[in-house]
Formats: C-alpha cells, sequence, structure tokens
C-alpha cells in the first residue's frame, strides 16, 4: 500500500513547502474537468487520494501522528521480517552446527555481523540521499516546465561549500602565481591583453580602495 508521501510524490523528508507546491501540481494534472469522458472517474479517484494526503502532510500535528504511525508500521513488519529470517537460518544452519562456538567465536561472529549490518546501513543512507536528489531535481525540472520559478534558501551546509570552494580556487591561483613557468605565461598574456588588463585593473582597484577604506577605520578608532 502507497504511503500519503507516496501519493503526493514527495520523499518523506520535503518541507511544508515543496509538499504545498506538489499538491498543486498534482490537482493540476489530475483535476477531473481537465480529463477525457474515459478517464474522469479515475482522476476522482485519484483526487480524493491527493486530498486526503495533502490534509494530512500539510498539517504539523496530523503529519507527525502519521509519521509515528508509519514508524510503528515499519517496525513491526521489520521485526516480522527479522524473526522469518532467523527461523529459516536456523532451520538451514542447525544441522550442520556439530560443534558449539567457542567464546571468542562467538564475539568475532556478532563483531562481523554487527559490521556487516553497519555497512548495510550506510549503503542504505547513501542510496536513499542519491535516490532524494535525483528526485528532487527531476520534481524542480518539471515545475520549471509549469512556469515555477525555483529558489534556494542559503543554509549552513551551502555558505560552507560555497567558501571551501573559493578557498580551493584562492589556492589553485596562488600555486600558478607563484610556480615560475605559469606565472610567466600569466604575464605574458596580462601584457598582451588590453581587456584583461583592464578588467584586472579595475578589480584591483576596487580591492585596494575597500582595503584602504578598511584600514582607514581602525586608524580612526585607535
Amino acid at each position: 500500500m502507497k504511503t500519503l508521501y507516496e501519493i503526493l510524490e514527495v520523499s518523506e523528508n520535503a518541507s511544508k513547502e515543496i509538499v504545498e507546491k506538489a499538491y498543486k501540481v498534482l490537482a493540476k494534472k489530475y483535476h477531473p474537468d481537465l480529463q477525457a469522458e474515459g478517464d474522469k472517474q479515475e482522476a476522482e479517484k485519484k483526487m480524493k487520494q491527493i486530498n486526503e494526503a495533502y490534509e494530512v502532510l500539510s498539517d504539523e500535528e496530523k503529519r507527525k501522528e502519521y509519521d509515528l504511525k508509519l514508524t510503528q508500521e515499519r517496525s513491526k513488519e521489520e521485526v516480522q521480517k527479522q524473526s522469518q529470517t532467523e527461523y529459516y537460518q536456523n532451520q538451514y544452519t542447525q544441522p550442520y552446527q556439530t560443534q558449539p562456538m567457542s567464546e571468542k567465536e562467538y564475539r568475532e561472529a556478532l563483531k562481523r555481523q554487527y559490521q556487516e549490518r553497519r555497512e548495510e546501513q550506510e549503503r542504505q543512507r547513501q542510496m536513499q540521499e542519491q535516490y532524494e536528489q535525483r528526485y528532487q531535481q527531476a520534481y524542480e525540472g518539471y515545475l520549471r516546465s509549469l512556469g515555477y520559478k525555483i529558489k534556494y534558501k542559503w543554509t549552513w551546509k551551502r555558505f560552507r561549500d560555497l567558501m571551501i570552494t573559493i578557498f580551493i580556487i584562492i589556492v589553485i591561483c596562488a600555486i600558478l602565481w607563484f610556480f615560475p613557468p605559469t606565472n610567466k605565461l600569466i604575464m605574458d598574456f596580462y601584457n598582451s591583453n588590453s581587456i584583461i588588463q583592464a578588467v584586472i585593473d579595475t578589480i584591483g582597484n576596487v580591492f585596494k580602495g575597500i582595503w584602504n577604506g578598511i584600514c582607514a577605520v581602525f586608524q580612526k578608532n585607535k
């Protein structure tokens, strides 16, 4: 059975804004008045599901209750699967266990099992992130095709990535500048191109003016 998130075609971590946009897109897509005569009944059924899903996911309290219920159901299913798996494993492994494991072997088996479980969880987490990223890109592309403008909020992660990128560019430029062969090529290119010369001189003057202004402020405050 589909979850309410799957009905609205959003991830379970989707923000309230994404949920609202997804609802508007799907409501426009499956509105019965916009369907052919033979598809109206199916569209009405689909719209009923979409409205019910949006009613829950757009309300913070209802969404929390639904998420809790969904987690409990999944935990129950996971326990049932694990119990079945252990049962069948015991059925197949017990006839072949002629000797009991020593304490050292038992600890190593537990350690190996724990490591495998951690690796599996990490693989699932990476797959989930890749899925959400591809879904988000496809969803944003679909919204753009409908004429929506996508605005990104500045987060600490985006700011950090931008600062790291700028730092890497500065380091690369410094290496190229202080490396004699590339320094000579850069200077030859600068001296032979008047447009580049004007642009770089203008940028240099701007930064020089900013620096002089900062120095003047500090000197005034002393």
